[in-house]
């Protein structure tokens, strides 16, 4: 089979391996649109740590080809997408069901870096264990259906917030997470949904994905926007959906902006690993409660599936750029160019 194959930082070919054997509880599936995340442009960078070689990619969605002899959730011919992370099981975490938390957690395309190596869906094959996969409707195009991972991340930081309806939510970043999770605090009832980044076709998309109010901060003063508009109160929820070493600079900031009582969710993390430096008394006197949130557990991806098959989400207007499987390098280019928001591969 064809597979873009990562051999060093920055050294990414496309060229023929083996198709992928499989285990009695495997199913082996055909990719149709697999999605480039920005965990996989980290590792193509050297941004973050990945074993070589290893083919990359975590967002997809296929048709089974083949399935193990103990295989019984699905059957050769069913579309399907697959939740990419896989716990050990047996852990602390495990048994609470936080598998996003899981102390060994491995992931397709090295999407989790603790774990054992697997490689991901960059290839017209991909390996996946049977519990990890699930039947996607009819009513779902393999596009969307390869978007269903990433909306999972984007509502596990908003069920991490505890939106409550007509809260005020600030999302700081509209790439392709923020503007989902713009559409999903408008479907969770949402007061009033602002959207900050420095580029405005950005912030227009934004707009027509749920935002109430877009502020690009290069051009206007965020702070005193937000004053405005929430009558001098800052809003309840702010979302750090942004990435790189800002966000650290973006955490001390979002204190400011947020309302007492208000929750502050840090979506994405800083590469390199940057300090941030905050002012602990906003926490204290203004009981504002600072929370993480990694990817999602098998609840959050289930309602995020349920979700992207009710079509309320116009979840294919996010891919800009489609590129074949022997054009990834100039997809990874798009990427790191920002020239859009979601590259879809086609293997």
């Amino acid at each position: 089979m064809k597979a873009a194959v990562l051999k060093e930082i920055k050294k990414i070919e496309v060229e023929e391996v083996p198709i992928p054997k499989l285990k009695p509880q495997d199913v082996l599936i055909r990719v149709e649109v697999t999605t480039i995340c920005p965990t996989d442009v980290r590792k193509y960078l050297g941004y973050s740590s990945v074993r070589f070689p290893i083919i990359l990619g975590h967002e997809f969605s296929g048709i089974v080809a083949e399935v193990g002899s103990e295989v019984t959730n699905v059957s050769v011919g069913d579309r399907v997408t697959a939740l990419p992370f896989i716990p050990c099981g047996y852990c602390r975490y495990c048994k609470m069901g936080l598998l996003n938390l899981c102390l060994y957690l491995s992931g397709l395309g090295g999407s989790a870096e603790l774990g054992i190596k697997l490689n991901g869906s960059f290839a017209q094959y991909v390996k996946v264990p049977a519990s990890n996969v699930y039947r996607l409707s009819n009513r779902l195009s393999f596009e969307e259906g390869s978007l269903v991972e990433p909306l999972a991340a984007s509502l596990n930081g908003l069920i991490k917030a505890e939106l409550k309806p007509g809260d005020t939510v600030l999302i700081v970043g509209a790439g392709p997470m923020g503007i989902l999770q713009s559409a999903l605090a408008r479907s969770l009832g949402a007061g009033k949904i602002i959207v900050s980044d420095l580029m405005d076709e950005r912030l227009k998309v934004a707009k027509e994905f749920g935002a109430d109010v877009t502020v690009n901060p290069s051009e206007e003063d965020l702070g005193r926007r937000i004053e405005e508009e929430t009558e001098g109160y800052g809003a309840e929820i702010v979302m750090l959906s942004t990435g790189g070493s800002v966000m650290a600079n973006l955490l001390s900031d979002s204190l400011k902006l947020a309302a007492k009582g208000g929750r502050i969710v840090v979506f994405a993390g800083t590469w390199p690993p940057k300090d941030a430096l905050i002012d602990p008394n906003l926490i204290h006197y203004g009981e504002r409660k600072v929370v993480g949130s990694f990817i999602y557990t098998e609840s959050t991806f289930l309602r995020a599936l349920k979700l992207a098959e009710s079509s309320k989400l116009n979840l294919k207007a996010l891919i800009t750029h489609r590129f074949k499987l022997k054009d990834i390098k100039r997809a990874f280019e798009v990427v790191i160019k920002r020239e859009g928001l979601k590259v879809a591969l086609s293997p």
